[in-house]
């Protein structure tokens, strides 16, 4: 079958800044530490940027979609803290 509009996009297939909330709740279960560790890590990323030049992009690639990535790419992990680490 052959598509006259190219931006189509066929099923199942995913772009490279497309967030999935239900890969991201398979590494993190629980929406609220997962809505935490994200912010964290977005504001480490707005710190990492400041001083950075702004470049444009076709879609505009928030440091909160950048931890997001980063979660459903398994480069940040969860841990459960003990009593004396809290």
């Amino acid at each position: 079958m052959t598509f006259l509009n190219s931006n189509i996009k066929k099923i199942g297939m995913k772009e490279k800044n497309e967030v999935n909330y239900d890969e991201l709740i398979k590494k993190i279960p629980n929406k609220y530490v997962l809505t935490i560790i994200a912010g964290k890590r977005a504001r480490e990323i707005d710190v990492e940027n400041a001083t950075k030049e702004v470049i444009k992009t076709e879609k505009k690639v928030t440091s909160v979609r950048k931890a997001l990535l980063e979660i459903s790419e398994g480069k940040i992990v969860a841990k459960e803290l003990n009593e004396d680490e809290e």
